[in-house]
């Protein structure tokens, strides 16, 4: 990535749901350095975080996100906004680690 260009889906919000009651709502800043994570289904709904991004784009129009959230777990996205299709990989400050696949909606 071009550290002069700004991420497409700039100043977009999406719902990415993974299933099982666990449903986010991701919003990229119109600047493109920072994504609000807003928890919409399970145990902690109602929580919302702004954290800065990186991002870099992947053949096939796949992006790959990450950040680092405020309690210090890691996120890794694998998102595709056309074909509406995320892949993430979660670590938690106590070394859980979750693989999961979900949908993309506007």
């Amino acid at each position: 990535m071009n550290q002069t260009d700004l991420f497409p889906y700039s100043g977009r919000s999406f719902v990415v749901n993974y299933g099982e009651g666990l449903v986010f709502r991701n919003t990229y800043a119109d600047d493109g350095t920072t994504v609000t994570a807003e928890f919409l289904e399970g145990p902690q709904t109602g929580a919302k975080m702004t954290v800065p991004f990186q991002w870099t784009a992947l053949e096939g129009g796949s992006y790959l996100l990450s950040w680092q959230e405020e309690d210090k777990s890691t996120v890794v996205h694998c998102d595709n906004f056309e074909a509406k299709t995320t892949r993430s990989f979660y670590t938690m400050m106590d070394g859980s680690f979750y693989v999961m696949s979900g949908t993309i909606s506007d």
